[in-house]
């Protein structure tokens, strides 16, 4: 008796390794670096990479040993063209991925029919391993390559299998009179017929599968309970074909539906056999593949679309021919009816890659060239974007691999064309500088001419925009090489790279963000996402620079500005970060399991992180094995952000009988998922969409669980009008479950908990499983979720069990202490206790700030007896402590007797709304933002120790904060113009500060700032001698107020400003 040893999922890749070594024990693997083998087979130790699969069959044949060439769907036709009328001395097995979706103008098994190649290919996921098998063994007894065709949606599929101590099969050598393809296949029985009729005996319909659709049909047949009385023939043998079972089928039925992936290729075999058959006299079936007979006579036939290999795509396409088996069984009203409609489409997926960097240096360009009020006629890619009267700008974009191939070539033609043609190039991180020095070479330069080979950085908009805008005024070639940044934004391999490691020690060891100086100056201190960058444009720039209005015009020709854009925090940890929140009060009890009785159980992952099937997929993989569960997976690899694949699908059931006949779909009909689990907000919309192709979501039967937040890299949601919009639940209503719906921003509980917004999907499903949603024990998942942290991906233990304890709390999002309260006592001695440790100078300015402290404390303590005055009360003190950074003692005392005055004029019957309206705007018109004031600010403890509570930094935990200042010096003399961009530490903040010391107050700023300065002092200086005036002047705050709160007071024009002033 064999020795069980265990159930574990057998995925494609395993499974073909696993039916080579019935024939030999060792075998050379050889794959492309691309998907969709590469990741499955690079960690074998008798992998080799290999540029193209043709060179990998050109190195299996020089190696003479036996071997697996794995064949991407767009290499194939170079593959074969090798093969063809090969004699091999070792075995050679050609695995070829077939994609129809991606490549339907591809025809596999015609390619390989016609370099008469055997071709075998097997139906789902449980056969693979023995056609892999037979593959082999047809190639020992052929001495020629063998193609093991494998359906795209077959690559990603997985099914549990138990395991034996002698499950290998054994290796075995063929007999002579069983080596022609023909007599194997009948040996192994590659083609199965079911319930096929007796011999007179005609019924109506009868199938003929391939592939994947032999599973859908037959699923569909046990669904309908029409067992045993529809006849199919499932070919897995696909050439040469045996046409001794085909002519049964054809003499047996009056009709033959060929269903596969591709319609009309084996369609066109079946017919080559009846028409064989009919020029014998033999009465043959009509056959249907590319189109099916109608509904109605009088109707045209159902045309078949590429890849109609769904179970419900099946069932539709079919339902009337199987209504003519059994019109007693009523099969369209046994099918799932039509769901209600959609309204937000799902936009196409966000592009990575080349394609996705080209794609945004597209719209940059247009950008710049197409908003000029020039004249000048834009083509770009051969395609006119504006059309004018002027000079033509020719602009193309290339991605590197296609310019190394013919790039070239097109510089040295158009170098010999008198037009200006700009050339976007995007260059990969592996190249290096190889590519600047070719073109170098071929693109002649003058001396007078300037530099037309210029390379930026895509994260540097603003030199790219310039580069394209000077390349544009130039005659002749301009080549703008485009690279990512230090953070890959498009590089595939790079962004691979550092989300594995993120999810391999559970954070990001190095976080840098890019904080804009405009978050940082605003008086009322508002929480900034550092996750989330924000493209903020003010009208007034903060840019400083000398006048030269007093010169007469014709010596007007020179400037010198400084702008400090931005600031780059860095943080270096050594350890995981934890944010430490106040503590729940919800316990955590075992869930009630609400499918515990249900004989299946089906749940989709919209969104998954890692390789196929995801963290979250492997988890409930591991807990149905651990529960005994019969599980079947279906997955979508396709890339759609940093580290994170398309889709998953599960099916969790009862352990099958030995000879049961229903078989077992990983693919999830339409609207029969039990649970959707959505971590990615555009996969849940394609998940739901009712013109899609997954219509996963009954609203009699959907749980669903989803991540309301944008995820790394991910745009937003556009609606049908253009509009941004989000995803409610007003959406998910429609296809789930009203009063089942959870949809929470996982991904921002992630990022404040843990810091690492990868870990919200685990999250998610811990609170999927705490609401009952997922029928496993406790014990078993938590078994899961220990071999996924020791399988890459860390702090899931955590994740999971935050994620269990935030599903029964009304208040998820629960804040550290020191971040709920605000303490106005503690704020100002803070204040006081920050100048002091500044040295002598510093003990000065606290002796004023604490006397102007107490002087707020008597003379406003209405400020501090409601919740909105607290509030002021707080900005109140930021704005003393930043008024005595921007200009000493003078300014402070100044701001604190200004406000003094206001209150003693306000109304105690309003709430002091006039004092409340008047604290922030005065501070935001006084503080003007110019590049000494910034710099003090960018060094004061209030800034430092905000970015370190916000960043979560911890001395005692290893953390290293490190800060980067970028700064702006343009310097223009004439027609000639300097742009200097300063990196540096916080060495350049220190030196702007010490030089701030000597320059008079009266000359920093802009006009325009100096001049709303004055206009605000003047306004509340108004509103104190005109009491009488009231209700006006408290409205008039109240819209200063809220331009301030808005963060718009400095981007505001001064007319606007005016205006609401003098209204």
């Amino acid at each position: 008796m064999k020795k069980r040893i265990g159930v574990h999922e057998v995925w494609p890749i395993q499974a073909i390794l696993n039916g080579v070594k019935g024939i030999h024990d060792k075998w050379l693997l050889f794959a492309p670096d691309c998907e969709p083998f590469y990741a499955g087979v690079s960690t074998n130790s008798s992998f080799r990479k290999v540029p193209t699969a043709q060179r990998g069959l050109a190195l299996a044949i020089e190696s003479g040993k036996p071997s697996l060439v794995f064949v991407p769907n767009r290499q194939l036709a170079s593959v074969v063209s090798l093969a063809r009328d090969l004699t091999l001395r070792s075995p050679v097995v050609l695995v070829v991925e077939d994609h129809p979706v991606l490549a339907p103008q591809l025809l596999p098994r015609e390619c390989a029919k016609l370099a008469d190649l055997a071709i075998i290919e097997p139906c789902d996921s449980t056969e693979v391993s023995f056609c892999t098998n037979a593959a082999a063994l047809f190639s020992v007894s052929t001495n020629k390559p063998i193609v093991l065709l494998m359906h795209h949606g077959l690559l990603a599929s997985a099914a549990s299998e138990e395991q034996f101590e002698d499950s290998i099969l054994q290796p075995r050598t063929p007999n002579v009179e069983t080596s022609t393809p023909l007599h194997l296949g009948r040996r192994l029985e590659l083609n199965r017929q079911r319930t096929l009729p007796s011999p007179g005996e005609q019924v109506e319909v009868g199938f003929v599968t391939v592939g994947g659709s032999d599973l859908s049909l037959k699923y569909l047949v046990s669904e309908l309970q029409l067992l045993g009385r529809v006849p199919m023939l499932n070919i897995r043998l696909v050439h040469p074909i045996d046409a001794v079972p085909v002519e049964r089928l054809l003499a047996r039925c009056r009709h033959v539906v060929v269903l596969e992936p591709r319609p009309g290729e084996i369609e066109q075999e079946i017919i080559s056999i009846a028409q064989s058959m009919r020029r014998e006299g033999r009465e043959v079936a009509s056959i249907w593949g590319k189109e099916l007979p109608p509904s109605n006579p009088e109707q045209l036939p159902v045309h078949v679309p590429v890849n109609s290999i769904h179970p419900s795509v099946v069932a539709r396409l079919t339902q009337h021919l199987l209504h003519e088996v059994s019109p007693s069984a009523n099969i369209s009203e046994q099918l799932q009816q039509g769901y209600s409609l959609v309204d937000l489409e799902p936009k196409k997926r966000s592009s990575f890659g080349t394609n996705g960097a080209l794609e945004l240096l597209r719209e940059m360009a247009l950008r710049v060239l197409c908003t000029s009020d020039s004249t000048k006629r834009i083509v770009l890619d051969g395609k006119i974007k504006k059309d004018g009267d002027g000079e033509t700008i020719l602009v193309e974009t290339w991605g590197e691999n296609r310019f190394l191939e013919d790039g070239i070539n097109v510089i040295r033609d158009a170098v010999l064309q008198k037009e200006t043609r700009i050339i976007l190039l995007w260059r990969n991180f592996e190249i290096g500088n190889a590519l600047l020095t070719l073109i170098d070479a071929v693109l002649p330069t003058k001396n007078d001419d300037g530099k037309h080979v210029i390379e930026v950085t895509i994260d540097q908009g603003e030199e790219v925009d310039n580069a394209i805008e000077l390349a544009s005024t130039r005659e002749g070639v301009s080549v703008i090489i485009v690279k990512d940044g230090e953070e890959p934004r498009f590089d595939l391999q790079r962004l691979e790279h550092v989300t594995r490691t993120i999810d391999k020690i559970g954070f990001r060891q190095q976080h840098a963000i890019v904080i804009p100086m405009e978050q940082l100056t605003p008086v009322r201190i508002v929480p900034f996402d550092p996750w989330k960058s924000k493209n903020t444009t003010t009208a007034m720039p903060l840019e400083t620079s000398i006048s030269t209005r007093w010169l007469k015009p014709e010596y007007r020709r020179w400037r010198i500005s400084l702008r400090p854009i931005l600031e780059r925090v860095e943080v270096t940890r050594s350890k995981p970060p934890v944010r430490v929140v106040l503590n729940s009060s919800v316990g955590l009890t075992p869930p009630k399991v609400i499918h515990g009785s249900a004989s299946s159980w089906r749940v989709h992952i919209a969104g998954s992180r890692g390789d196929q099937p995801g963290v979250v997929g492997g988890i409930l993989i591991n807990a149905g094995i651990e529960m005994g569960y019969e599980i079947r997976v279906q997955c979508n690899n396709r890339f759609v952000g940093p580290g994170r694949r398309a889709w998953s699908q599960l099916l969790f059931t009862r352990k099958q009988n030995a000879n049961a006949y229903k078989p077992l779909l990983g693919s999830i009909p339409w609207g029969e998922a039990d649970v959707l689990l959505g971590w990615d907000r555009e996969e849940v919309i394609r998940s739901l969409d009712h013109e899609g192709s997954l219509r996963i979501g009954s609203r009699d039967r959907t749980y669903a669980v989803v991540n309301a937040d944008p995820l790394e890299h991910q745009s937003e949601l556009i609606d049908d009008n253009g509009n941004t919009t989000s995803l409610d639940i007003d959406f998910l209503e429609q296809s789930c479950k009203s009063d089942s719906i959870n949809i929470q921003g996982f991904a921002s509980l992630a990022r404040y908990r843990f810091h690492n917004e990868r870990l919200g999907d685990v999250v998610q499903l811990g609170v999927a499983f705490q609401l009952g949603y997922i029928p496993v024990t406790v014990d078993a998942i938590n078994v899961a979720v220990l071999k996924a942290e020791h399988t890459g991906f860390a702090r899931s233990i955590e994740a999971f069990e935050f994620g269990r304890q935030i599903a029964g709390d009304s208040q998820p999002t629960r804040k550290a202490k020191e971040e709920s309260q605000f303490d106005l006592e503690r704020l100002e001695k803070r204040c006081v206790r920050d100048l002091i440790k500044e040295g002598r100078r510093g003990i000065s300015k606290s002796i004023v700030v604490s006397r102007l402290l107490r002087q707020c404390r008597q003379s406003l303590p209405g400020l501090y007896e409601s919740i909105d005055g607290r509030q002021s009360a707080i900005d109140l003190i930021n704005g003393i402590r930043r008024c005595m950074l921007w200009g000493g003692e003078e300014v402070a005392i100044r701001y604190v007797t200004l406000l003094c005055q206001v209150y003693i004029v306000d109304s105690a019957e309003n709430r002091r709304a006039l004092t409340r309206n008047v604290i922030l705007p005065l501070a935001e018109a006084i503080l003007i933002r110019e590049p000494i004031y910034l710099a003090r600010l960018a060094r004061s403890p209030e800034i430092v120790r905000r970015i370190r509570k916000r960043l979560n930094v911890q001395n005692s935990r290893g953390d290293v904060l490190k800060r980067r200042f970028l700064s702006r010096i343009r310097l223009r003399l004439w027609n000639w113009s300097l742009q200097i961009d300063l990196r540096t530490s916080d060495w350049s903040s220190f030196v702007v500060t010490t030089v701030g010391i000597f320059f008079p107050s009266r000359w920093r700023g802009h006009r325009r700032d100096r001049a709303v300065r004055e206009l605000l002092v003047h306004a509340v200086t108004s509103a104190v001698n005109s009491k009488e005036q009231y209700d006006v002047w408290v409205e008039k705050f109240e819209l200063l107020n809220q331009l301030a709160l808005d963060s718009k007071m400095h981007s505001t024009s001064i007319d606007e400003i005016q205006q609401i002033i003098q209204s």
